[in-house]
Formats: C-alpha cells, sequence, structure tokens
C-alpha cells in the first residue's frame, strides 16, 4: 500500500547570534566606562574642593591668628616688642595663649612666625615658635619644623616682591620708609606690619593660588601722642 509521506512543519527556534550579543556587549561596556568615568570625576572634583577649601581655611585662619598677635606685641625688660623683623621672619613678646596673661605684670615671652622655604619634598610652611626653655627663641627657630607649631602649608611667597611680612617705620634719619626688612635697632620705630600669604589651593597639578593680605598695627608702639 503506498502510504503518503508525512508532512512535518519545522519551527525556528528564537534566540540570540554571536554578532548580536558582541555588539550588546560591546555597547554596554561603552556605556559602563562612562558612568564610571563621569563618577571618578565627579569624585576627584569633590576631593579637590575640599582640599581648597580646607586651605583656603587654614590661610585665613593663619593670617588672623599672626594679626592678632602682632597687634598684641609688648615689649620687656628683656627686650623691645619686636626684635627681628625680616622679609620671612618675625620675632616679638607676647603674653598670648600664657596662663595669666590678662594679668597686669605678667612676662611676655618671645614668639616668632616664621616661613620654611618648599623643599624637594615638601611645600612652603609658616611656623609659629615660642620660646618654651626662657633663653630666647632662637633655638627653637634653628629647627621650627620640630620645635614649632605648623600654621599653614602649601605657602608660595617666593621673592621679595612677594614677601611674608613688610613693614612701616620711621628709619634713624627720621623718615616714614616701608621696607620688607628693618634693623635689629630699628624695630621699636614700627608702626605697621604687612602680612600677605600666597598659598597654592592645588598642590601638585595646575596652581590655583589665593592671595590674602592684611596689616597689624602693634598697638603697644603706637607713639603717646
Amino acid at each position: 500500500m503506498h502510504r503518503p509521506h508525512a508532512t512535518t512543519s519545522v519551527r525556528r527556534q528564537g534566540g540570540v547570534t554571536l554578532v548580536e550579543l558582541l555588539v550588546a556587549m560591546s555597547i554596554l561596556a561603552v556605556v559602563t566606562s562612562m558612568i564610571l568615568m563621569s563618577w571618578f570625576a565627579l569624585q576627584n572634583s569633590f576631593a579637590q574642593t575640599s582640599r581648597a577649601s580646607h586651605s583656603r581655611e587654614a590661610a585665613r585662619d593663619a593670617v588672623a591668628r599672626m594679626t592678632q598677635e602682632i597687634r598684641d606685641a609688648q615689649g620687656s625688660d628683656q627686650g623691645a616688642a619686636i626684635t627681628e623683623a625680616t622679609r620671612w621672619e618675625i620675632v616679638f613678646y607676647s603674653t598670648y595663649n600664657m596662663a595669666g596673661n590678662a594679668v597686669t605684670g605678667s612676662t611676655p615671652r618671645q614668639t616668632a612666625f616664621t616661613l620654611v622655604p618648599a623643599t624637594s619634598t615638601t611645600t612652603g610652611r609658616i611656623y609659629r615658635v615660642v620660646d618654651v626653655n626662657g633663653n630666647g627663641v632662637s633655638d627653637e627657630l634653628a629647627d621650627p619644623v620640630n620645635k614649632g607649631r605648623l600654621v599653614v602649608e602649601n605657602v608660595v611667597n617666593v621673592d621679595e616682591n612677594r614677601s611674608l611680612f613688610r613693614y612701616w617705620y620711621y628709619s634713624s634719619s627720621g623718615a616714614y620708609t616701608i621696607a620688607s626688612s628693618v634693623a635689629n635697632t630699628e624695630t621699636t620705630n614700627i608702626r605697621a606690619v604687612q602680612i600677605r600669604v600666597l598659598v597654592d589651593l592645588n598642590p601638585g597639578k595646575s596652581p590655583i593660588y589665593m592671595d590674602l593680605k592684611t596689616t597689624a598695627q602693634p598697638r603697644n608702639l603706637r607713639p603717646a601722642t
């Protein structure tokens, strides 16, 4: 007997070809890379903004601290109110942060602000140094990094035109003078001290400078009339 061949329908199975899979993976990789790059850029931007904000606050605090202490400089039996005045360093007598500094007649101690310039491994830094042993501040100033207190870092005052300190004073001839250093014999004639702190807010990268400038008038050095 003749039996007809059975007719079978072949249904094509759905799926993804290798080419389609590779294209999808490539698109996913590109999108993922873009998301990660955006995330890292936002993180770096936030970190840089935080560092810059911290540097700004530290610089402002440093200038305020120096202004307050220099303004309150006072003489003592041991020496004049200001004993050294150079472009990178000022040494003066003060009772600031001393026990009983509000008591009349308390003995002031020598205090200094000094700029330690940048090296190959460190940035420029300003230190506050005090005479802790009572024999003058010179031995502490010989090692301000270890014997002083860091006030602000990333300081880029590097030449005479950007001196940390400048002084208004009467010279020995009576002329009113502005200079970046004053002879020790004429520091009693200082009437004002300009403080300028130039800080790099983005150290090690493209520099972003913050320039702070103010003037302190030592109230105890003002003439009586």
